[in-house]
């Protein structure tokens, strides 16, 4: 989808035109203001359909949002003298959200995937109101659009009439750190507010374009997450001197799950060249040097290690898919009509369906949810086994830089860890399942996919704390045995932590500690560093 790459000192530029936008391009739009650019072609069909609709509504054929009300008001004929009339009210009447608002991130997220619905050119709505839905996003003059108050269907209609306020003039924008009123900066800025026509408020707010936006940015962060466990997997196999046996690609290959076998490859990868590990041969020769004799005997080690070393694959295994799953139903949604009612060539073939309906991307971000906790429950597991001292006696305990008792070392930064994994559990709860009926029973079965995609957005912060305390624990145990004895590929991020952040001793405060490793971790600087796999499109 993205166009043209930019080169120095130009800017990035994303093509809007109704098909292949991806959660990438919506990122790029959303976290690096890449410039959006309306396929000209598009908005000639976006004009085609708004003036057929004009006709028919001037006629007084009867079509949802054109001729009659809203919701439980279907049942009231709305003549023709109030089309303008009728859309305000929609936009001023439902921009009744609550709560923190979004990050500007999440708003431009809203805006360039409801573009990219609207100008497929099926909802009847200007390409006037379009370009000017551009120009904010392209502009960086972002509405003010509270987080609370969408049930996901009809679409988003709460948060997504706070995002079109400022294309009639009305409620408040942020530009840089600056609230105003929308009316002064359309004036400051030389852009002329938009007269609403049939359809055009309705096709504005009843779509998934909230939940679906959140959702694309939160892909595109548990895929940086996601590579920041598997190279903490890899680090921690190291600090507890693991087997490299679990991993085999040949044991892999008879699982038929492409993440399993992925994430199994990506760990070999990851251990190769350290001297810590061990092979499967090693430990056989010492288990075997116990075996033949006629008594039941103790061997010298086990043969096989604990879950959380040998089983990362099958853990993370199903979090990549499942991931991989989620991008597909994203991107899907992201590039559909989730408008209603949609306009065909005559009145009569109007499509009155539910593609507002958010049950898609609802159940997505759900999935997603338990992924991002899963990846969370493995880390603070491998955390345990890092710091307690009867499991991995070759470290002191709790990785203390001092005197065993005098000092505590990690112990408390354990309970970090632990806490969130246990208010993780609450939040991986589904949301798509707990529908509330509303709306005169007009909407009596919801999806609240917006509530489940904030989630995700919350997960992947409490995730990525999790993650780093881990990744602190195997920078405190490099202190101790050496990095160079860990792998290349895992050895550069703990030479990046070794630079920047000493190791700690019980004189500092822990939280300072952690901070600096979780800022360093997720810095763009260590992206580098981490290991290089994508998230595929698809669950195949």
């Amino acid at each position: 989808m993205l166009s043209r790459l930019p080169r120095d000192g130009e800017e990035i530029l994303v093509l809007i035109r109704g098909e292949g936008l991806t959660i990438d391009d919506v990122a790029l739009v959303a976290r690096q203001e890449a410039v959006v650019e309306l396929d000209e072609d598009q908005l000639a069909e976006v004009e085609l359909t708004r003036e057929r609709l004009q006709k028919w509504g001037a006629a007084g054929h009867p079509i949802y949002g054109v001729t009659t009300g809203f919701g439980e008001m279907v049942l009231m004929t709305i003549p023709p003298h109030f089309e303008t009339d009728l859309q305000e009210n929609l936009l001023r009447s439902h921009a009744a959200g609550g709560g923190e608002l979004f990050p500007d991130e999440a708003v431009r997220a809203m805006q360039v995937t409801r573009l990219n619905c609207l100008v497929k050119g099926h909802s009847g709505i200007g390409a006037d109101a379009l370009r000017l839905m551009g120009e904010l996003l392209n502009r960086g003059i972002h509405p003010l659009v509270p987080q609370q108050g969408s049930l996901g269907a009809s679409g988003d209609l709460a948060p997504l009439a706070h995002l079109a306020l400022p294309l009639i003039a009305a409620g408040r924008v942020r530009t840089g750190a600056a609230v105003r009123r929308s009316a002064e900066v359309l004036a400051e800025e030389g852009l002329e507010p938009v007269r609403l026509s049939y359809k055009s408020g309705l096709a504005l707010v009843n779509g998934t374009s909230a939940m679906t936006g959140v959702s694309a940015l939160a892909l595109v962060r548990a895929r940086r997450l996601f590579r920041l466990a598997l190279w903490a997997s890899a680090a921690f196999i190291q600090v507890v001197g693991g087997s490299t046996g679990a991993f085999d690609e040949r044991g892999h290959a008879l699982k038929n799950h492409r993440g399993q076998s992925q994430v199994a490859a990506s760990i070999t990868r990851l251990l190769t060249g350290s001297r810590l590990t061990r092979e499967h041969a090693e430990i056989m020769a010492l288990v075997g040097a116990k075996a033949g004799g006629d008594e039941v005997a103790p061997a010298d080690d086990y043969l096989q290690n604990a879950y959380t070393l040998r089983c990362v694959p099958q853990i993370l295994g199903p979090v990549l898919d499942t991931m991989a799953y989620c991008r597909r139903l994203v991107e899907e949604e992201l590039n559909s009509c989730n408008d209603n009612p949609l306009i065909f060539d005559t009145p009569e073939t109007v499509f009155h369906g539910g593609h507002f309906h958010g049950q898609y991307v609802a159940m997505a971000s759900d999935f997603l949810n338990i992924a991002l906790t899963e990846i969370g429950v493995l880390a603070e597991r491998q955390l345990n086994r890092v710091l307690d001292p009867h499991l991995t006696k070759s470290l002191p305990a709790f990785l203390a830089l001092g005197q065993e008792g005098l000092y505590s070392g990690l112990q408390g930064s354990q309970y970090l860890a632990t806490s969130i994994a246990s208010e993780n559990l609450d939040l991986a709860a589904p949301s798509s399942i707990k529908s509330i009926p509303s709306n005169g029973q007009n909407q009596d079965v919801v999806s609240m996919g917006l509530i489940a995609a904030r989630k995700s957005l919350r997960l992947i912060d409490n995730v990525n704390v999790i993650v780093s305390v881990l990744v602190a624990a195997c920078h405190q145990a490099a202190t101790i045995t050496g990095v160079e004895r860990f792998s290349p590929p895992v050895r550069g991020l703990l030479e990046l932590l070794a630079a920047k952040v000493p190791g700690y001793r019980d004189e500092g405060i822990a939280s300072d500690f952690l901070a600096a490793v979780r800022n360093t971790v997720l810095a763009d600087e260590a992206d580098a560093l981490l290991p290089a796999l994508d998230i595929p499109a698809d669950a195949t």
